[in-house]
């Protein structure tokens, strides 16, 4: 039952997006499927997916760069 319902959740997902489109032309029913529009959203995806990497990537440079890294090495004396 899971499966199909998931099944169905990605078809209704990819009718949304217009990868999946059901047609009825002349009374014959068919289901087409715009793989120029998957690639054409799939490579915008990956490259603000890229973009959004390297900004991050980026932000933790800038954030170590602000980081005073010394480490007092003389142990601290205490009076008993």
């Amino acid at each position: 039952m899971r499966a199909l319902i998931f099944v169905v959740a990605i078809v209704l997902l990819m009718a949304v997006v217009g990868w999946l489109r059901f047609t009825s032309d002349d009374g014959d029913p068919s289901v087409r499927v715009d793989t120029d529009k998957m690639k054409q959203d799939t490579s915008s995806l990956v490259e603000t997916t890229k973009e959004a990497a390297d900004g991050a990537a980026n932000a933790i440079d800038r954030a170590a760069g602000n980081i005073d890294a010394s480490i007092d090495r003389e142990p601290v004396e205490t009076n008993p």
